[in-house]
């Protein structure tokens, strides 16, 4: 069964330290899943694995270790994303198991003062969940027997048995990165330093900065790039180009997935590919501004179907 869920914030205002992220409009919802816009928690109601993918228009704050949030839930998930700066975007994706449900799940402020959202924008900040549920699909009824002999009492012949339960064919694996890296103007991989979740079927490569799939089918690709100026930001407003690669080649063969992650921004660009066994998934990145570098980042691939 699928499950879903999309909600935005489009009212301005502030979000208390250690106080959860309010959404007051709901998108979509569908499956076991439901959404308070009073407390803004989610309650998931089915056990399976679920993709967080959220992000918070800020404008400013007091605080003194930047803007941050974390998807936190019941079961003592935690999912970071964070800024070092308090105007712009922050950003998260990540993949949460529930194991028994139901398991609540809540966005909240984790830094040390009150944030203030972006007025300039018109939503301040979106969540999206995705999931699949564990109890698999229905498999095909079975043949209906034979009709008995014809006669006064002949009985009917028996009915066919119900077809097996079908079994959820999903993989799963992430990578975390956080210090800060200066790539120069030839492309070269993003690199990691945390594996998140993976599922039987996703390795991670030899560098540890590629996902590696197990079967071939068709998957979703998520990545996300935080830009950060190592000294003074450049007047011009210097980028990063970053691009997702299979086996170290641009994804599709061209250049229709680069995207570019403004100085003192997040950027997160989401693709889905049919993807042969034994590819590996990565992110290369350069840029022409020798002042800029990168630092919080992930990668997140899901399978979707075989």
């Amino acid at each position: 069964m699928s499950i879903s869920l999309q909600v935005e914030r489009l009212i301005a205002g502030t979000v208390e330290s250690n106080a959860n992220v309010i959404f007051d409009s709901t998108v979509i919802s569908t499956g076991n899943i439901s959404y308070d816009n009073v407390t803004g928690v989610i309650t998931i109601q089915e056990a399976g694995r679920y993709e967080f993918d959220w992000w918070v228009a800020t404008q400013s704050s007091i605080s003194a270790i930047g803007a941050g949030f974390a998807l936190v839930s019941s079961q003592g998930d935690t999912i970071i994303g964070n800024s070092p700066i308090k105007t712009g975007e922050v950003v998260g994706v990540g993949i949460i198991e529930v194991v028994t449900a139901p398991v609540t799940v809540a966005l909240r402020n984790n830094s040390n003062a009150t944030i203030y959202y972006s007025t300039i924008v018109p939503v301040k900040a979106s969540l999206a969940v995705i999931g699949t549920d564990d109890t698999g699909m229905t498999g095909p009824t079975g043949a209906t027997g034979p009709t008995g002999p014809t006669g006064d009492t002949g009985p009917a012949g028996p009915t066919g048995d119900t077809g097996p339960t079908g079994e959820v064919v999903l993989a799963f694996g992430s990578l975390r990165g956080g210090n800060v890296e200066s790539p120069g103007e030839t492309f070269t991989p993003v690199t990691f330093s945390a594996v998140g979740p993976l599922s039987d079927t996703i390795t991670v490569s030899l560098s540890g900065n590629e996902l590696v799939v197990g079967e071939s089918g068709i998957y979703q690709i998520t990545i996300s790039i935080n830009a950060v100026a190592t000294t003074e930001p450049d007047p011009d407003q210097p980028y990063l180009n970053a691009i997702i690669t299979v086996n170290g080649a641009p994804i599709f063969g061209d250049t229709t997935t680069f995207f570019k992650i403004s100085n003192r921004s997040s950027s997160t660009f989401v693709v889905q590919a049919a993807l042969t066994a034994e590819d590996e998934v990565g992110v290369s990145i350069s840029t022409d501004f020798p002042i800029l570098g990168y630092m919080n980042r992930s990668l997140t691939i899901v399978q979707l179907s075989n």
